[in-house]
């Protein structure tokens, strides 16, 4: 009896024994495999977690090239205006210029050259007994300048005066005053236009100058293709003209 106990006790201890080593095998195969994995479930997120940086980076400097393309198309959008905006401001400077130069010229501001004639107006030479000397007046100067302009003339001076649209003439003595300066005889009157034209106006059989010769006055005209002009060299002022608004 006490040896079949015996027997039997041996056998459960053995079955025990058994059974703890099969489980620390089991665990120890546990442990191997929850490590393995563990490894294999680590080592693999390194490279996705680079792959997903390196896109996110890859995105960014898209979206950097992007704004840096946008901008630098505005600079260029800008520029093309700055260049048309140059462009349009230096023709308009420069037809401005001209047209000023042009309203210089027609107001005698600028000393001008062409053909035309020159006229040129004394005093008579001789004197009849017991009557006055015929000599030129300011009248006559003007009723030649205005023959001329309406010939075509298109630019006036008398001896280094020229006439301009404000220019006024006078007389003190024997003196003719012209832009309030006084000029002395024999007057020389230099028109620039079409020089048969000119020419024809002062030489028409009837005409001004064919009256002021009866009287004695001493003119002649000539022709020439080199006429010179000087400018205005008074001072434009208005002090009651106001422009209109």
């Amino acid at each position: 009896m006490g040896r079949a106990e015996g027997g039997h006790g041996r056998r459960i201890r053995g079955w025990q024994v058994a059974t703890a080593i099969a489980l620390m095998v089991l665990g120890f195969l546990f442990v191997v495999q929850f490590r393995a994995g563990r490894t294999l479930s680590v080592y693999p997120e390194i490279p996705t977690r680079n792959i997903y940086a390196l896109a996110t980076l890859l995105r960014q400097e898209r979206e950097a090239r992007k704004a840096l393309e946008k901008e630098v198309s505005e600079l260029r959008r800008q520029l093309r205006e700055f260049e048309q905006a140059v462009s349009q401001g230096k023709t308009l400077a420069e037809q401005m210029s001209r047209e000023l130069e042009t309203l210089r010229a027609y107001a005698g501001l600028l000393p001008m050259r062409g053909p035309g004639v020159v006229v040129r107006v004394e005093d008579a030479k001789q004197q009849a007994r017991g009557i006055s000397p015929v000599v030129v007046q300011y009248q006559d100067i003007v009723a030649i300048v205005n023959e001329l302009w309406a010939a075509g003339a298109e630019a006036v001076a008398i001896n280094d005066q020229r006439v301009t649209a404000s220019t006024g003439f006078g007389q003190v003595g024997g003196t003719i005053v012209v832009n309030l300066k006084r000029v002395r005889g024999p007057y020389e009157i230099r028109a620039i236009g079409d020089p048969e034209t000119l020419a024809g106006a002062m030489n028409i059989r009837g005409g001004l100058v064919e009256s002021l010769r009866a009287l004695g006055l001493v003119i002649t005209v000539e022709q020439a293709q080199n006429v010179e002009v000087p400018a205005y060299k008074g001072t434009i002022k208005f002090t009651y003209a106001k422009l209109i608004q």
